[in-house]
């Protein structure tokens, strides 16, 4: 398994204050990874060391780039960002000027923008609202919207900060099947979150807490460490923590993330 992203050996302070000392990371390549941590653990600080918007020298490397003030206009094109930005200006009233505007401006032609649009609108199923105002669209449809926009360029690796946030149930589900599914196609995902119910389709889940990794697993064995979890201010999901309490009495033998596959569990 190929390293695709990672970061070295980063200590990050302002001031006399440290946040990130001798941090490392590394996200393999068309893996669906997750990072969590709850608020104030260093989520959107590492989001921002990430895009560049912290500036380091060498720390992160993408695809054999070390980002630098040299590289940083060849790293930047590989990645998409979104966060939880509820605030979040759009440019343009209709989305599918929206959805254009990234590729007016790596220089595309019009009829490959119409294209783009067209497979990424049937990909994401929103055809219908690609001539909408976005100030008609619901929370969840923008939400889903940013996404999209991050992906437009097609970068290699898709960094997500608490991006689901304000997403529908059904959105976030489809949402994460059909991010699932473009790993399959080689995306790389970081999904950097504190909504334990997002990490459900992860490869691989790490544990953020006081700015330094504490733990990595599977989905699974993440969640088997529900105690601390909690004791980190993360809150399980009700399917999950219904599992594990099933689980420890011995009604069932696996934990669940769907409540439909877990009935069906007790009622074997």
């Amino acid at each position: 398994m190929s390293s695709f992203f990672s970061i070295k050996n980063l200590t990050y302070k302002i001031n006399n204050q440290i946040f990130f000392k001798n941090f490392n990371l590394v996200i393999d390549k068309k893996k669906f990874t997750s990072l969590i941590a709850s608020s104030g653990s260093g989520k959107s600080m590492l989001t921002k060391i990430i895009s560049a918007i912290i500036p380091t020298t060498d720390k992160c490397v993408l695809n054999n780039i070390s980002l630098n003030k040299e590289t940083v206009l060849n790293y930047l094109p590989k990645i998409g960002i979104v966060t939880n930005d509820f605030n979040q200006d759009f440019l343009f009233k209709k989305v599918k000027d929206e959805l254009a505007y990234p590729l007016e401006n790596l220089g595309f032609p019009e009829h490959k923008i119409n294209s783009k649009i067209d497979i990424a609108s049937k990909y994401f199923k929103i055809e219908n609202l690609l001539n909408k105002d976005i100030k008609d669209l619901t929370l969840s449809e923008r939400k889903k919207l940013l996404i999209i926009l991050a992906l437009m360029h097609e970068p290699a690796l898709l960094v997500l900060d608490d991006a689901f946030y304000g997403l529908t149930s059904n959105d976030q589900e489809f949402m994460l099947e059909k991010l699932k599914e473009l790993t399959s196609r080689g995306l790389t995902i970081l999904n950097i979150t504190s909504k334990l119910d997002t990490i459900y389709k992860s490869d691989k889940v790490f544990i953020l807490h006081e700015f330094k990794i504490k733990k990595e697993g599977t989905v699974k064995e993440i969640f088997e460490q529900d105690s601390y979890l909690r004791k980190i201010g993360l809150d399980i999901p009700f399917v999950v923590d219904v599992s594990l309490k099933l689980k420890f009495y011995d009604l069932i033998s696996d934990i669940y993330f769907d409540i439909s596959e877990l009935e069906g569990a007790l009622w074997k």
